[in-house]
């Protein structure tokens, strides 16, 4: 799917594939239910309440690993990784973190809803190589 830019147009797009009966709450309280913002209300980011909607709507996704994220270059601050995902990444996306477990840590996924982006990705081998090659 070509997602609109904003997240109220997205958001909007995405309803009118939904039943109307189940998402019938003003438009701002679905957005906030929907998308992580951080402090200055940018980014694409879907919460867990966002990726159930886009789910049941079926709108088509591309998932990548997190993994290779720390081969060369490691998420020293979190949100310093999260800010260069607001600017890089321009399209609806979910970060599936993993928990650690038996001390194995698995890092999770990113999956993002632009076939485009998800070329890209695809095309510079990884997730971290796709950012540090996009310069904003």
């Amino acid at each position: 799917m070509i997602f609109p830019k904003t997240k109220k147009e997205i958001t909007e797009a995405v309803l009118k594939v939904l039943p109307q009966d189940q998402y019938n709450q003003p438009l701002d309280k679905i957005m906030f239910d929907w998308w992580l913002t951080g402090r200055g209300g940018q980014g694409l980011r879907l919460s867990a309440n966002g990726l159930r909607a886009f789910k049941e709507a079926k709108i088509e996704y591309y998932e990548f690993p997190l993994g290779p994220l720390t081969e060369r270059k490691n998420i020293i601050a979190p949100e310093s990784f999260i800010s260069e995902l607001i600017k890089k990444i321009n399209c609806p996306y979910y970060l599936g973190v993993k928990k650690v477990t038996d001390k194995h840590i698995n890092p999770g996924i990113i999956r993002v809803y632009d076939h485009k982006i998800a070329m890209l990705i695809s095309l510079y081998g990884t997730l971290r190589d796709y950012l540090d090659a996009n310069i904003v």
